[in-house]
């Protein structure tokens, strides 16, 4: 169901993995239909991660973020890891001074550090992994420092 005149986020499969690369503007019509192509590509291709290429973005507000991080919450129900590649510091440093929720995301700084993780990420989801909590030590270290 394409909505007429709404520009497409172009989707692609690569590694048996959905890459977006969202290099426009965002609106609830491009959010909406963008949502839209990657749940159905989701279905028909099977795959179970995406990675969301946002390094074309200079500007995205917390509407559109929260409208992202419900899109990867329902590619997440068809059962996908999704992966933010690419985020601007500016981005990155206006949704964190907005009180926006990042809990949970997993993000790299580009392309192919995403690939890089999500293939990691895809071994320690074998019963054989021996190391799960993985990503639970990011951040942790300046806590431990604070405390002397």
């Amino acid at each position: 169901m394409s909505r007429a005149g709404v520009q497409r986020i172009p989707l692609q499969l690569a590694r048996d993995c959905v890459v977006a690369s969202i290099q426009i503007d965002l609106d609830r019509d491009v959010l909406q239909q963008f949502r839209e192509d990657l749940l159905q590509l989701l279905h028909t291709s099977g795959s179970n991660s995406v990675i969301l290429d946002l390094s074309g973005l200079e500007l995205m507000d917390l509407e559109d973020f929260e409208a992202l991080r419900g899109t990867i919450s329902m590619a997440a129900v068809m059962g996908a890891e999704t992966v933010i590649a690419g985020l601007q510091p500016g981005i990155v440093s206006a949704l964190v001074e907005l009180d926006a929720d990042v809990e949970g995301l997993v993000a790299a700084g580009n392309l192919d550090a995403a690939f890089r993780l999500l293939e990691e990420q895809g071994s320690q989801g074998q019963p054989d992994s021996e190391s799960p909590e993985h990503d639970a030590d990011d951040g942790e270290h300046e806590a431990d420092e604070s405390g002397d």
